[in-house]
C-alpha cells in the first residue's frame, strides 16, 4: 500500500496489522512518479493487491501547482496500474467526490451521472480514473468524501470537519459554512472498516463515503445541536459562495452496497457525527 503514513493510511496499518500481510514502503523506497521505481518494487515484492492511498489532497495546493498535482495524482495512478496489470494484483486506489464540483443535479449523485469538474483536483482524479480503466481494467476507484477523525499522538492528523466546529465553538470565534454546497463527511473508522471489501469489488467506479442530503451549513447546525451546543453565534450562514451554482457533490452509495452484497455499509454523515460521538465518549 501506498500513503501509510498518512491519514488514512496510518489508520489501515494500525487495524489491519494480523489480518494482512501488509507492505508500506516510504517515499524513499517507492516513489509512485518514477516507473522505474515502482516496477523494481512491485517485481521483488509480488503483492495480490495493490491499495493506493497516497495522493496530493489539497485542492488549494492543487490549484496552485497543477504540474504537481498531475505527477502525483496521474502519473503515478499510471505507474501503479500498469504494473498490477502486468502481475494480475488487484489495483485499488482513491478518487474523490470532487469529481462532482462541476454538477448542478440535486440529490445524491450516482456514479454513471456525467461530471466536469471544475479544478484541477477534481479533473486529475477523474483523468486517474480513466487511465487506470485504460491501463488496468480490472481496477477499482474509490470517490471517497471529506473524512474526520480527532487528533491522536501517534497518527497524522489535518483539519477537518470535527476539529474545525470544536475549535470555533472552543475559542468562540464565528465560522462560516455554505449554504449552497451539498457534501458527504464521513468518519475515518467507517473508511477503514470498509476498505477491506474493496479488493474482491468488481472492476469499475465506486463512491465510498457517507451519504448526505443536507447542506454543509445545516450539517454544522445539526452536529452542535448534537453536542448540546447553542450555535448561533459561531456557526454562521455562508449565502454568497458557490454563486453560480449550488455545489453538490453528495454522493450515493447504491453501487457499492449492492456490488458488495452489504458488505459494504456507511452511516449517513448525521449518523456518523453520532456514532464518532458516542466512540469518543466510550473512550473517557
Amino acid at each position: 500500500m501506498t500513503g501509510a503514513s498518512g491519514f488514512v493510511g496510518s489508520r489501515f496499518v494500525r487495524a489491519m496489522l494480523g489480518k494482512y500481510e501488509l507492505l508500506v514502503p516510504t517515499h524513499a523506497e517507492f516513489d509512485i512518479t518514477s516507473a522505474r521505481a515502482v516496477q523494481r518494487y512491485i517485481d521483488l515484492h509480488r503483492p495480490d493487491v495493490i491499495l493506493h492511498l497516497a495522493a496530493l489532497s489539497n485542492t488549494g495546493y492543487c490549484e496552485q501547482n497543477p504540474k504537481q498535482s498531475y505527477e502525483v495524482n496521474v502519473q503515478g495512478v499510471e505507474n501503479l496500474a500498469s504494473v498490477a496489470a502486468n502481475y494480475d494484483a488487484k489495483f485499488v486506489f482513491f478518487s474523490s467526490d470532487q469529481v462532482y464540483n462541476g454538477n448542478e443535479e440535486k440529490g445524491l449523485l450516482q456514479e454513471n451521472v456525467p461530471v466536469s469538474p471544475e479544478n484541477h483536483y477534481g479533473r486529475h482524479k477523474l483523468l486517474a480514473e480513466q487511465r487506470a480503466s485504460e491501463l488496468c481494467p480490472e481496477s477499482v476507484a474509490l470517490r471517497a468524501t471529506w473524512m474526520y477523525d480527532s487528533r491522536e499522538a501517534d497518527l497524522p492528523t489535518h483539519d477537518n470537519f470535527v476539529l474545525n466546529v470544536k475549535r470555533a465553538l472552543k475559542e468562540k470565534r464565528p465560522l462560516a459554512f455554505a449554504t449552497r454546497e451539498y457534501r458527504g463527511i464521513t468518519w475515518i473508522n467507517e473508511v477503514v472498516d470498509n476498505l477491506p471489501h474493496t479488493f474482491v469489488l468488481p472492476a469499475g467506479v465506486y463512491n465510498f463515503g457517507a451519504e448526505n442530503l443536507f447542506n454543509t451549513y445545516e450539517t454544522a447546525c445539526a452536529y452542535c445541536a448534537m453536542l448540546g451546543v447553542d450555535s448561533r453565534d459561531t456557526i454562521i450562514a455562508d449565502t454568497e459562495r458557490f454563486p453560480l451554482h449550488e455545489r453538490n457533490i453528495s454522493i450515493s452509495m447504491q453501487k457499492a452496497r449492492e456490488a458488495s452484497g452489504g458488505a459494504i455499509h456507511f452511516s449517513d454523515t448525521l449518523e456518523g457525527l453520532r456514532k464518532y460521538e458516542k466512540h469518543l465518549a466510550s473512550c473517557r
